[in-house]
């Protein structure tokens, strides 16, 4: 029987820098670095030997067909690169009518050079203890209000590196939504599966949707990671199996191939595969919804049922595993 609702679409963008330093993180970017410029050029605009595909160009891919993103913007980078970087992101992202959302990735605490014993790098936020993951979400969310940010609704840990103790560090700062779950990359602790919108401790968990790709693996629904048909036929699935929220991730830097000291180049098929799958949700949104995690009622979001696990069919994955092959040597 058809879904009596169209299924709620969550696209979701790690919006994020790495800075192409040697040594870094596990050494202090050098004071040349210190402002990201190059980052902001390479992972927030895009820019290659063939224009740009960063955050500009997806936001007017998103805009040409009348979608919506989630932005979930890292940043602890602030307490290096100062604030004015992390304003020209959040202004990008909320100029262009799409949501700002918390993301942090621990690898950007500064760490005295000269510790000794070193202080160590810390990867996952789910690694350090309920105090610790509170002041560091409280310090994204002063840096992303400083940044001139709207209040934010959502978070995601950097790696998907969360856990139970993450949704009650999120609890104490009046964060109703957690998206850092996915059962193909489990750091944390989560003491159950996760397929549709949970509720813990307060906070509801949105995590990111997953297949079978073939027996005994599961794939999450990342741009890099599905071919345009694994994804349609996903979604496809998910809305006839009833299912409430289908989440999405991408990259800043997702539709770019990084080259070692020299200018990016553009990664052809996966901005096909974007432009495909913004125009397939452009054309259906009679089934599929794309939605902002500001605009939930969650006192509406009806409680997980016995979902169907969703798979993908063989000549799809085959497809993408061969264009994978094909990636790795060119």
């Amino acid at each position: 029987m058809k879904p009596a609702h169209a299924l709620k679409v969550f696209l979701t963008v790690d919006t994020e820098l790495w800075p192409d330093v040697p040594g870094w993180p596990h050494r202090p970017l050098p004071p040349e670095r210190a402002h990201c410029d190059e980052e902001l050029a390479v992972d927030i605009h895009g820019l290659t030997s063939a224009g740009g595909f960063g955050l500009p160009y997806q936001i007017g891919v998103l805009a040409q067909h009348g979608l919506r993103a989630s932005y979930f913007v890292e940043a602890l980078f602030a307490e290096q690169a100062g604030l004015a970087p992390l304003a020209h992101i959040v202004g990008l992202v909320q100029r262009g009518g799409q949501q700002v959302e918390l993301h942090l990735h621990p690898e950007w605490l500064p760490r005295p050079a000269d510790a000794q014993p070193p202080v160590p790098v810390c990867q996952y936020l789910c690694h350090l203890p309920l105090e610790r993951q509170s002041a560091l979400i409280g310090q994204g969310l002063a840096n992303l209000r400083a940044a001139g940010a709207a209040p934010v609704h959502a978070f995601r840990a950097g790696s998907f590196g969360g856990s139970r103790v993450t949704l009650q560090a999120l609890a104490h700062h009046g964060i109703q939504i957690d998206t850092s779950y996915t059962p193909s990359y489990q750091v944390g602790v989560w003491d159950q599966p996760i397929a549709q919108p949970m509720p813990f401790d307060g906070v509801w968990e949105f995590p990111v949707a997953s297949f079978r790709d073939y027996p005994g693996h599961t794939r999450h629904a990342q741009l890099c990671a599905c071919s345009h048909a694994e994804m349609v036929h996903a979604l496809e699935g998910a809305w006839r199996a009833g299912w409430y929220a289908f989440v999405i991730v991408l990259h800043s830097f997702e539709l770019i191939r990084k080259r070692g000291g020299c200018l990016p180049a553009p990664e052809r098929h996966l901005i096909q595969r974007y432009e495909q799958l913004c125009a397939f949700l452009g054309r259906h949104r009679d089934r599929f919804h794309t939605s902002l995690f500001s605009e939930l009622a969650l006192q509406d979001i009806p409680m997980p049922g016995g979902q169907a696990a969703l798979r993908s069919r063989p000549q799809d994955t085959l497809a993408r595993m061969a264009r994978q092959a094909w990636s790795r040597i060119r």
